[in-house]
């Protein structure tokens, strides 16, 4: 038989009070420093717990940046080594760089693709372009440029026209500057002439907000798809007023058309071209607008054109022959 009695187990219990027959239930929170002392500790070593945890995280996610740095940034196999770029306009290699900044000693996985297309899309000439990876160390662009159709010249917008660093314009009117190469394949686009036009009418990546510098640029289509020769295509189109503009054509004729009707216009022309071809004249200036008895000025006299058959000789006989008969 034990010696001691074992202790009872026993729990705590809140303390019930009475007062004025009504049960009331008193809380007691014990605190001293030793308590405390517990629970500082109990908090840091969970603390720790997490401390080590993130810090392992941290060497892992190091480790794994390490490796990529090793296996692919640091990788001379993936060193940046061409630059395949293709384009339908004159967009090179040298200007490219300049834009994007791309760095030709680093990793072709260092090069932020969306940021490069981004910066080409910006462009005004740029209609769109791709940028993507060709492993191991090629760097692929494909551009879609704007192709020029004419230059724009406004004195009063300082527009100069037909130079290098003026305002070009594709077939649907979009503006763009004339940089880099473009300079050398449309140096001999035709110029629209216009003396006045509004602050915002030529925005570089916009379409022209002017109705008569667009009407001159379909006539200039018009002169394309019709065919017309190398000397009576437009070289420039100078808009006159409000219902005319005036083509001065590369052999010096000039001919005035009107805003609209344009197809009949060009065909009366090319008739009146022709025809003044075969007269062997020049023709000085002429008015398309009206339907009939179209108004035309030559530089110079009709000239006869000689037959080329050859004259058939007749024998001294049968001339006489023929003058007796004659006679009867």
């Amino acid at each position: 038989m034990s010696l001691f009695k074992p202790r009872k187990k026993t729990t705590r219990s809140p303390r019930v009070a009475r007062r004025n027959g009504d049960l009331q239930q008193l809380h007691i929170k014990v605190s001293s420093p030793r308590i405390v002392m517990i629970q500082v500790m109990r908090g840091l070593g969970a603390s720790a717990k997490v401390i080590m945890i993130l810090a392992m995280l941290g060497l892992v996610v190091w480790g794994g940046w390490r490796g990529v740095q090793h296996l692919f940034l640091g990788n001379e196999k993936y060193k940046l080594q061409e630059i395949d770029l293709q384009t339908n306009g004159h967009f090179n290699v040298q200007r490219l760089m300049s834009i994007t900044s791309i760095d030709p000693e680093s990793s072709i996985f260092a090069i932020d693709t969306a940021e490069i297309s981004e910066r080409l899309r910006e462009l005004p000439e740029v209609i769109d372009c791709e940028v993507a990876y060709r492993l191991p160390g090629t760097l692929k662009v494909d551009i879609t440029e704007r192709v020029p159709a004419v230059w724009i010249e406004c004195e009063e917008l300082g527009l100069p026209g037909r130079q290098n660093g003026g305002v070009l314009a594709d077939k649907d009117g979009i503006t763009f500057p004339c940089e880099g190469y473009l300079w050398e394949s449309s140096r001999d686009l035709p110029v629209i002439v216009v003396a006045h036009a509004a602050e915002n009418a030529f925005v570089h990546g916009r379409k022209m907000n002017h109705p008569e510098v667009m009407r001159a640029l379909r006539l200039i289509q018009e002169f394309d798809s019709a065919k017309v020769r190398a000397q009576w295509q437009a070289e420039r189109v100078v808009l006159v007023n409000d219902y005319s503009m005036e083509a001065v054509c590369n052999d010096g004729t000039r001919a005035i058309f009107g805003m609209y009707d344009h197809s009949r216009q060009i065909a009366d022309f090319i008739t009146i071209c022709e025809h003044s071809l075969k007269t062997q004249r020049s023709i000085q200036h002429v008015n398309l607008i009206p339907q009939k008895n179209i108004p035309v000025k030559f530089a110079g006299d009709p000239v006869l054109i000689k037959p080329r058959r050859k004259p058939v000789t007749v024998s001294p006989d049968v001339q006489e022959i023929e003058s007796i008969l004659d006679r009867d």
